[in-house]
C-alpha cells in the first residue's frame, strides 16, 4: 500500500470494523457495521485519489477499487 491508500478490514478481537489510511497520523475509524466501514473508506480513498481495499472477516481481500491518483488529460 502506498500513502493515502486505505484497508477496511474486521478486529476480530474487538469485534469490529476498521478503516485505516497508509501514512495517516492518525489511528483511522471503527464501526460496528461492515457496510458503514466502507463508507467511510470509499470517502477516504476518493479524498486521497487513492485505492481502497475491503477485507473480508477471514482477512482475503474481497474487493478492491481505485481512484485514480492521476487527473485525467
Amino acid at each position: 500500500m502506498s500513502d493515502g491508500d486505505t484497508r477496511v478490514t474486521y478486529r476480530e478481537d474487538e469485534d469490529e470494523w476498521a478503516v485505516d489510511v497508509e501514512g495517516a497520523a492518525w489511528a483511522g475509524s471503527r464501526h460496528d457495521k461492515k457496510a458503514r466501514a466502507k463508507r467511510a473508506g470509499r470517502a477516504l480513498a476518493k479524498e486521497n485519489r487513492a485505492e481502497l481495499r475491503v477485507h473480508g472477516k477471514d482477512g482475503e481481500i474481497q474487493e478492491r477499487r481505485s481512484f485514480d491518483q492521476d487527473p485525467p488529460g
